[in-house]
């Protein structure tokens, strides 16, 4: 089995059963549309349910989502998920009891398609280490509060270099998510 990690109140992992996931439509900003909606979810099975944060607004948001939600009883836990900007994760880490971010788009931006003529291991290396510099501190700020890190992966926002390594592939994909995994794991968030 793997090892468990713990999402709030709710086990991942290890022995514990599947956990049934979901996402708010509301628009995180809107505090008392996205908590309503999460009871919603959460009354009809879900056990973790993930908001979307796009940037400060809405990572600020999410502290009153969760007072709402603790005032109505309900320890749902709360899954940020976060598109491009780092310093939006460092700050929704506080309030939420998961960060879900996205290799692709997480440290390399926006994609141009005319960055990359070709790919050499120097190259490679100071990709890589952009992503270091970007993911540590998010790592370390979970680590420090111990809450957990999804590192999620789709077709639609692999980065440039590994669209140029890979192609929009599934080994593309992977390469994605280990190289998220490896730094993690290098700075013993495991």
């Amino acid at each position: 089995p793997t090892r468990t990690v713990m999402a709030g109140t709710v086990p991942i992992g290890s022995n514990h059963r599947i956990a049934l996931q979901t996402m708010t439509t509301s628009l995180t900003q809107d505090a008392e549309a996205t908590a309503d909606q999460i009871v919603r979810c959460a009354d009809a099975g879900a056990d973790l349910v993930r908001v979307t944060v796009q940037g400060m607004v809405q990572a600020r948001a999410c502290e009153h989502i969760k007072e709402k939600l603790h005032q109505r009883g309900y320890q749902t836990p709360v899954v940020a998920d976060i598109h491009f900007t780092p310093k939006v994760a460092l700050k929704v880490a506080d309030f939420v009891d998961k960060v879900r971010v996205n290799p692709g788009n997480f440290a390399d931006g926006v994609k141009t398609f005319d960055k990359i003529t070709e790919l050499t291991p120097e190259i490679v290396a100071a990709s890589q280490a952009a992503i270091e510099t970007a993911l540590v501190p998010l790592i370390e700020k979970l680590k420090k509060l111990k809450k957990a890190m999804r590192i999620g992966v789709n077709h639609g926002s692999l980065s440039e270099r590994i669209l140029f390594q890979y192609g929009d592939s599934p080994e593309g994909m992977v390469a994605s998510a280990f190289e998220f995994a490896e730094i993690c794991r290098k700075h013993d968030y495991h």
